[in-house]
């Protein structure tokens, strides 16, 4: 193999410098890192897979399906890219073109698996069964599915599974199955890697990584402000750590040689405060909230948890009652003028609630205008300035379905603040608790951490080959440096 590009969902340089993963860090510490950052609307691994931004191939963590309504959704697979595979062509499509064989393990939104030359294993979602168990559509060529069966491959466990379904509530247990997902990834990605030959590597560890740091980033924190934190699952989540770096190790001297990446899609951070971008536009009387379709928002989002584990997987596969949950507003859209919605863990823009994707009230011509008036009141507005907040304009007046489902109002907000409907405030600071976590208080959904903006990205011996400004990289610069190696 010449080349392995090797994916930790929700981590950062400072994950491996706890003192848990040694060879990681050795592999950090000889490598050369980039700064990214990402604006969290556009989906990381989307732009490592397609070299585009959201804006471009319309990969969003959440969009409108417009026709002017108010649907929403937080789906998204990899074929939904317009062009895909003539004017947008991923990493592995180009690589073979070149005439490059590949591997792929596991990259999120994937499914069903793409014909290639060498091998691909499509991770849990994206139109694919989120389960233990890998089914044909998973895999190429069809055959690997039955090799990897035998092998007891798991393709995906998160926390719904792990808690509600298995009950896995001590941290040992957790854990411990976390680290049997990984240790059977290793194994498997070697396994396929020597027997197809393959040039080029691209494995990601997603849930188990993103779940852990999800969970323990707090606590951490907590930790560190002389609060009371869960020694269990820190010390849990160390011996999780070590172990990945220990089948990192394995992964990386099986191929001796190989040229690697190091990459994330984001960071994960404790969160600092909820920020309620529609209480700014109710506040600046450009929405005008509707009492009964916020009691209906409030009853779902506090009584969900409580739903079972097994009813609430049947009921997300229902897209009828899924796309319904997902696009529940909580304003008069005849007089609301602007928008936000937010169900994902993301961040978030504020939409125009224009004529022609929403039916609302701003004619077409009127758009920039208004857009302008938010633009500038949001970043006028005392509590923006104060917490470092800062609204822009998209940077692209193109009448694309990818541009016309991108907000027309970007806002920034510092790492650990994040866009929430949850409460009623235009920012709402978020303490700690002062107690140990449970994983019994985590299956609810407290959301004590999310996305932060700085992936890490590393190239491990060999300096980055650029030609993307410096003032503006995000993960799209992993698809450029990749292709600069592979030529023929």
């Amino acid at each position: 193999m010449k080349m392995l590009l090797l994916g930790m969902d929700g981590v950062t340089d400072e994950t491996f410098r706890r003192g848990w993963t040694p060879f990681i860090l050795s592999l950090i510490e000889q490598g050369h890192s980039l700064s990214l950052h990402e604006d969290l609307l556009s989906r990381g691994w989307s732009e490592i897979v397609t070299g585009r931004h959201a804006i471009e191939s319309g990969a969003l963590y959440e969009r409108p399906l417009m026709g002017q309504t108010y649907g929403w959704t937080e789906s998204y697979k990899l074929a939904d890219v317009p062009g895909l595979g003539q004017e947008v062509k991923p990493l592995w499509q180009v690589l073979n073109e070149r005439g490059w064989r590949v591997g792929i393990m596991n990259v999120p939104t994937t499914y069903p698996a793409p014909e290639v030359d060498g091998f691909f294993v499509s991770g849990g979602g994206g139109g694919g069964p989120v389960d233990q168990n890998v089914v044909a559509e998973q895999c190429y060529p069809r055959r690997i599915q039955q090799q990897l069966a035998q092998q007891g491959y798991i393709v995906d466990e998160r926390f719904g599974s792990l808690l509600g379904e298995k009950g896995l509530y001590e941290p040992e247990d957790f854990f411990g199955r976390l680290r049997q997902m990984n240790e059977r990834r290793t194994s498997a990605f070697i396994e396929l890697a020597k027997q197809e030959s393959i040039d080029f590597g691209f494995l990601v560890y997603k849930s188990s990584t993103v779940g852990t740091e999800s969970l323990i980033t707090p606590e951490l924190d907590k930790r560190e402000r002389n609060l009371s934190f869960s020694k269990g699952v820190l010390d849990a989540a160390r011996d999780f750590y070590r172990n990945l770096d220990s089948h990192v190790q394995r992964l990386i001297e099986a191929f001796p040689g190989v040229r690697v990446i190091l990459v994330s899609d984001h960071s994960t951070v404790t969160r600092k405060a909820a920020v309620n971008l529609n209480a700014f536009l109710v506040e600046s009387d450009l929405q005008f909230p509707s009492v009964a379709r916020r009691g209906v928002y409030d009853f779902i989002k506090s009584f969900k948890h409580l739903v079972p584990h097994a009813l609430r997987q049947r009921l997300k596969q229902n897209k009828a009652i899924r796309q319904s949950y997902e696009s529940i507003v909580t304003f008069d859209p005849v007089r609301t003028q602007a928008f936000c919605m937010a169900f994902s863990n993301g961040a978030h823009g504020i939409y125009i609630n224009d004529e022609i994707r929403f039916s609302g009230p701003v004619k077409a011509e009127d758009v920039e205008a208004v857009a302008e008036q938010v633009v500038t009141q949001f970043n006028e507005h005392p509590l923006a300035r104060r917490y470092g907040f800062v609204a822009r304009r998209k940077w692209s007046h193109s009448s694309t379905r990818p541009v016309q489902q991108f907000p027309d109002i970007v806002v920034t907000l510092p790492d650990g603040y994040q866009t929430s409907n949850r409460y009623q405030d235009f920012v709402r600071i978020c303490e700690l608790p002062a107690v140990p976590l449970t994983l019994r208080e985590a299956e609810r959904d407290l959301r004590l951490s999310g996305k932060g903006h700085c992936p890490l990205a590393v190239s491990v011996g060999v300096p980055w080959q650029l030609t993307a400004d410096s003032e503006s990289l995000d993960l799209t610069v992993i698809y450029e440096q990749v292709l600069a190696e592979f030529v023929r």
